[in-house]
């Protein structure tokens, strides 16, 4: 009996080590977000799918990570099956803006790439810490154990992440209406002990393999995870325009008045076939 108690420990203790050995490899990611929530405009929302689904894989080891945007050709048609090609004879395409973001761990450095309406931008600054609000509650993501984290971001801080914030497009004035504070919670897992995750979110136990940003409405989930990686391509990025966060925060104000006014779409390209 004792030797089979000891036979157990020892494979107990091997297992356990094994999922602490996990500091390195590539997490893929999906994040779905309700585009009628984000307008107040009914004519608009009945051109625009209700949901949008985008992909980002995210490479890291204990020194650095990058989180960037798996880009596609062009995303399918959301109304390719209604016969019609899209509502009011029209057929939306969208495409994302291609991102990527490489932490520097151990000097908790963040360079950012980012491609918006064909100009380059390269965002240099040092992390800023969240207060994370630790829970005992738990689910499993992509086969680990995640324990439950929130904390309370601005909307300034959420329009420069991946959320891309709680903004809503009003219909009489197209002016934003913005929260004063809003809610981040967050999924880690202790299995994969790196502080990564997606974007610049990271100050946890663990890497967080789930963002929700909007109470359900912005959401980024892991959705697999992979040992091996190109690691040539975990290299910091150097093209663009060099500012920092809040210098980017001007330019993407000016940007977005300017989309505003051109009918544009959160930074999407959007082209719209007759």
């Amino acid at each position: 009996m004792r030797k089979i108690f000891l036979a157990l420990t020892v494979i107990l203790v091997a297992f356990t080590s094994a999922f602490a050995q996990v500091k390195e490899g590539k997490l893929i990611f999906e994040r779905k977000v309700n585009m009628h929530k984000m307008i107040t405009d009914p004519e608009m929302r009945a051109r625009i799918p209700e949901f949008r689904t985008d992909k980002f894989e995210l490479l890291f080891n204990e020194q650095a990570s990058m989180f960037k945007t798996i880009v596609e050709e062009e995303a399918p048609d959301p109304f390719a099956n209604s016969g019609g090609g899209g509502r009011g004879g029209m057929r939306f395409n969208f495409r994302m803006p291609e991102t990527a973001t490489y932490t520097d761990i151990a000097n908790q450095m963040q360079y950012e790439s980012r491609s918006l309406f064909e100009k380059e931008f390269l965002i240099i600054d040092s992390l800023k810490p969240n207060k994370w609000k630790l829970s005992d509650e738990t689910k499993t993501i992509a086969k680990f154990v995640c324990k439950k984290a929130t904390t309370m971001v601005t909307p300034q801080q959420m329009n420069m992440r991946i959320g891309g914030g709680r903004n809503r497009i009003n219909a009489d004035t197209t002016a934003p209406v913005k929260p004063k504070e809003i809610e981040l919670v967050v999924w880690y897992t202790e299995s994969i002990p790196v502080s990564v995750g997606p974007d610049a979110y990271a100050g946890l136990p663990g890497a967080i393999l789930e963002v929700d940003s909007d109470n359900g409405g912005n959401v980024i989930t892991a959705t697999e995870f992979t040992a091996k990686y190109a690691a040539k391509e975990l290299k910091q990025p150097t093209k663009g325009d060099k500012m920092n966060r809040a210098q980017f925060a001007e330019s993407m104000k000016k940007i977005m008045e300017d989309m505003q006014r051109g009918g544009g779409m959160g930074g999407m390209r959007i082209r719209i076939n007759q």
